[in-house]
């Protein structure tokens, strides 16, 4: 049996314990401001190919809006920091919408009722989704 007596391990932070929590407090802030998986990188690119051979390829680094025709109408692919969406669709469910944002290279967006595939292009390995044997 321990016996503490009355102020015993009350208030006793060693040096080491507080670079340690130091430490710990910046690795947070940091991953905070620089998520895992980062944002668009140098060189990043994101590739839109749509109905008909459309074809268009825009830069991650800079913020812009493409409008694709397709079969049911136009998309609109937005680009804003460093990430690409797609911010309208004709298509009736709008899964494509509800895929949010991708920076990632290999990533990909697809509305298939109107024929666009949205991709992300870049150094880097690209983000596994799934693995099958």
């Amino acid at each position: 049996m321990v016996r503490l007596t009355k102020g015993a391990g009350r208030g006793i932070m060693t040096p080491a314990d507080r670079l340690l929590l130091l430490f710990m407090v910046a690795a947070a802030l940091l991953m905070f401001v620089l998520p895992l998986g980062g944002r668009g990188g140098r060189g990043h690119s994101v590739v839109v190919e749509g109905a008909g051979g459309f074809l268009e390829t825009m830069s991650l680094m800079e913020d812009g809006e493409l409008v694709v025709p397709g079969p049911k109408g136009d998309t609109i692919v937005v680009v804003e920091a460093g990430r690409v969406r797609i911010d309208s669709s004709p298509c009736r469910q709008h899964i494509c919408i509800r895929m949010g944002r991708i920076s990632t290279p290999g990533s990909s967006i697809v509305c298939v009722p109107n024929e666009v595939v949205v991709t992300v292009r870049g150094e880097g390995r690209p983000a596994i989704d799934a693995v099958t044997r």
